[in-house]
């Protein structure tokens, strides 16, 4: 006759668990305390953690805590590394290997637009390098651009993110009209922007808007106070002006 269920023989295998379990916390006291108040946890017995307990808890926790701000910080000095790296590897002309150590430091501070920018002007570069390649330059361009409009997102008013952008659109991808709102914004937080303004007229001539590059050129000459920039924008000027009007 089959024995009813509760008076079954246990299994090889579940009697050898239960042999196992039973050894295991009876050869070690701390461990079998320890599953004793995880056992009373987990049937809801009020005062299962003892004060004793969770005074260890709390030093266990000021332990590992500082251990923690040791490797955040640690983590932390890694970005900035991995940066300063970049930034020796851009000036060098080692595009690729900037690109590598942008990416790392992207990896511990996802949200810097100033890595993003970086990368951007590293992809850019590396695209102009890529003189026997036109597939691999076209790729790198639109990373540049990926990773400019990533820097502008993060921080919409960064001039230097939206000036990269904005030249990348008028000088690399036969963009201009993409460039002008970029351009403005710019201008609408810095009027002086001699950089924004002739690059803005460069696109106004280059588009037959003729009276408007010579009213930005004459606005950069009235503005700035660098003689070389002063000197070059009447030059554009009065270049526009003899091409309109003739010789005066």
């Amino acid at each position: 006759m089959k024995a009813p269920a509760r008076f079954r023989p246990l299994s090889k295998v579940g009697a050898a668990g239960l042999c196992a379990c039973i050894a295991l916390a009876g050869c070690n006291p701390a461990r079998r305390a320890y599953l004793d108040r995880l056992s009373a946890l987990e049937k809801g017995q009020a005062g299962a953690a003892s004060s004793q307990s969770i005074e260890e808890l709390k030093k266990g926790i000021a332990r590992y805590s500082a251990e923690v701000e040791r490797q955040v910080k640690a983590a932390q000095n890694l970005g900035v590394y991995y940066k300063m790296l970049a930034l020796k590897y851009l000036d060098a002309g080692m595009y690729g290997l900037a690109l590598q150590n942008l990416d790392k430091a992207v990896e511990i501070y996802p949200e810097n637009p100033q890595l993003a920018y970086y990368s951007a002007v590293a992809s850019a570069r590396m695209a102009k390098a890529e003189v026997t390649d036109s597939a691999a330059a076209a790729e790198d361009l639109l990373r540049a651009e990926t990773f400019y409009r990533r820097a502008i997102f993060l921080d919409p008013g960064y001039v230097n993110a939206l000036y990269g952008l904005a030249v990348l659109y008028a000088m690399e991808l036969g963009r201009p009209a993409d460039a002008e709102p970029l351009l403005q914004t710019i201008l609408q937080k810095e009027k002086k922007n001699v950089e924004a303004l002739f690059l803005l007229a460069r696109i106004r001539y280059a588009a037959g808007r003729h009276e408007e590059a010579i009213e930005i050129y004459q606005r950069i000459a009235d503005t700035t106070q660098a003689g070389r920039l002063k000197a070059q924008a009447l030059a554009n000027k009065n270049a526009i002006e003899e091409e309109l009007y003739g010789r005066k």
